[in-house]
């Protein structure tokens, strides 16, 4: 009997070291798409529904088909329904026209819209709908003086996604689809293949949407170490490097019942945070209240994130709010100096991609 022969040791790769800031390190290249000596670890890909106006759609690539069209965008490799692209990302793919016979053009559009509906209870307000992005290019058109391909045929598809929506200088917006009793907030793109045909032949057309979703990052990564101290009456202070701007609350409930309460409350400068990563704050509360205990403070101290969506139709202007998220209470404890408490937390529970700020100038601002 043979003895069958150990399997090799794994061959073990460190990572990179650690890159911080002044460090002479770079950091290698890194891509979504997949290197020749590199695989997928997925074993099977996920299954989706056809879009409207495609017949067939492969499990792994965005491929649509008709009759006479088949469009490829590329490879599914973040699994959604229909691809997606980040900021300044490049809508690339193929179309390939099987056969040209009564064929008079081939063309390609790319489109993104905005719509906002408000439901006003007493005043008719009409919806409003803007063209964020409109892209246009024939791929093939029938020429007397040249003769239809008797063969298939294949055309490149590159379109780089714009910084600006269309006529202005608002950057253009993530896709999103928000609806309530009073107001519809709908950003959609879409690229759809249109064949124009002779006489009674059909049209055929390929039509889907895509998700333009750019990133929300920082200009300064957010480092916080948060320590306790008074935040006194400073609007703008400094603790162990980390500069606060403190902003003083309003008041309700049993802290406010006292003459000269205040309460400040302070965030990490500058003012601008990755979506989905948890935001720092302290509080700063000056109560007369010998009475004011922890368990008081935190019964009654609540801190949330808030999202404003504001609507301008016309000369009239909306606003509409909702809670993202509430705060967590890290410490409660006494300050340095009589009738002062030090609070610390943090906004944590939140999803990524669901509290970006942006603003369509004259139409609709998130904030």
């Amino acid at each position: 009997m043979g003895s069958a022969s150990s399997p090799e040791p794994f061959d073990l790769v460190s990572p990179p070291p650690y890159v911080g800031a002044g460090s002479t390190v770079t950091l290698p290249s890194y891509s979504a798409e997949l290197r020749p000596q590199e695989q997928t670890l997925q074993s099977q890909p996920l299954r989706r529904r056809p879009s409207n106006g495609a017949e067939s759609l492969s499990m792994s690539e965005y491929i649509y088909s008709t009759k006479y069209m088949t469009l490829n965008l590329g490879r599914n490799i973040y699994g959604t329904d229909i691809p997606s692209y980040g900021r300044n990302g490049i809508i690339t793919g193929t179309l390939t026209v099987s056969d040209f016979k009564y064929t008079k053009e081939v063309s390609l559009s790319i489109l993104g819209k905005v719509t906002v509906v408000v439901n006003h209870p007493s005043v008719p307000i009409p919806p409003e709908r803007r063209t964020l992005l409109l892209h246009t290019e024939t791929l093939w058109s029938a020429s007397e003086s040249t003769p239809r391909p008797e063969s298939p045929q294949t055309f490149r598809i590159s379109f780089p996604l714009p910084s600006y929506a269309r006529g202005c200088s608002s950057l253009l917006p993530p896709s999103i689809s928000s609806y309530s009793s009073s107001i519809e907030l709908d950003v959609r793109y879409s690229l759809t293949v249109d064949m124009s045909r002779q006489g009674i032949h059909r049209n055929q057309t390929i039509n889907t949407g895509f998700h333009y979703l750019p990133r929300s990052t920082p200009a300064h990564p957010l480092e916080v170490q948060v320590a306790p101290g008074s935040a006194g009456g400073k609007t703008d202070e400094e603790t162990e490097g980390l500069r606060w701007k403190m902003v003083e609350a309003k008041l309700d409930g049993p802290i406010a019942r006292q003459d000269g309460s205040v309460v400040r409350l302070g965030l990490p400068l500058p003012l601008m945070f990755t979506s989905g990563i948890p935001i720092p704050f302290r509080a700063s509360i000056i109560s007369l209240d010998l009475a004011l205990s922890e368990t008081t403070i935190r019964a009654a101290l609540k801190v949330q994130l808030i999202q404003s969506i504001i609507i301008t139709c016309g000369i009239r202007s909306f606003r509409f709010q909702n809670i993202v998220a509430t705060g967590r209470l890290w410490k409660v404890e006494r300050g340095t100096g009589s009738g002062i408490w030090d609070v610390t937390g943090s906004i944590s529970e939140l999803r990524r991609g669901t509290e970006l700020s942006w603003k369509l100038v004259n139409v609709v601002e998130l904030q």
